[in-house]
């Protein structure tokens, strides 16, 4: 079974969102300023709508390279005692991210020897 496109996806979209998100705020800005756009009163709207796309998208990207960087902290592990303690963490952390990190653990697994 494959995974939603917000996991598959999840890095990419969060960082489309980041940027589509100063771009409203932006025209937003402008026609709140009267600067470029004149939207007719819209632009408070589109800075509503870029700042809680800004902070969805920025908080979406830093979960998802913090689970990316645990991610390699646990598979760098050498020891196959202590890979094995840790190992329900990293399938937990590998179910969460896109698919090759699944498939990272099942060879690191068949390199440790286990199952």
């Amino acid at each position: 079974m494959s995974k939603p496109v917000t996991v598959e996806w999840g890095l990419e979209i969060s960082a489309v969102m980041t940027v589509s998100a100063v771009v409203l705020l932006l025209i937003g800005l402008s026609d709140v300023l009267e600067w470029w756009f004149d939207l007719g009163g819209w632009g408070f709207y589109l800075l509503a709508v870029g700042v809680l796309m800004l902070i969805i998208g920025i908080v979406w990207f830093f979960s998802i390279l913090s689970r990316i960087k645990r991610f390699k902290a646990l598979m760098l592990e050498k020891s196959k005692a202590a890979f094995v303690r840790s190992l329900d963490d990293l399938e937990y952390t590998a179910w969460r991210l896109p698919s090759k990190y699944e498939d990272m653990v099942l060879e690191k697994e068949r390199e440790m020897g286990i199952r």
